[in-house]
C-alpha cells in the first residue's frame, strides 16, 4: 500500500490539481475564443490603422511647426 493514499494532503492536492487545471482549461478556451473571433481582430485592426494615421498626422504637424525653427 502507498503511504501517498494515507496522508491526509493528499485529498487537497489532487482537490489544487483538477481545479487548477479546469481552470487552466477554461481560459484556454476563453483564449481560442478571442483570437478567432474574426469581428474582433476587424475591430482590432482598424482601431491600430486609425492610430497609425493619427500618429503620422501628428508627426507631420510637428515636422511643419518645427520646420521653420531650423
Amino acid at each position: 500500500m502507498n503511504s501517498a493514499l494515507l496522508s491526509p494532503r493528499t485529498g487537497f492536492l489532487a482537490d489544487w490539481a483538477v481545479r487548477s487545471g479546469l481552470g487552466l482549461a477554461s481560459w484556454g478556451l476563453q483564449r481560442a475564443a478571442r483570437r478567432n473571433d474574426r469581428d474582433r481582430l476587424l475591430r482590432r485592426l482598424e482601431a491600430r490603422a486609425a492610430a497609425e494615421a493619427a500618429l503620422a498626422e501628428r508627426d507631420a504637424a510637428h515636422r511643419a511647426s518645427t520646420y521653420g525653427l531650423l
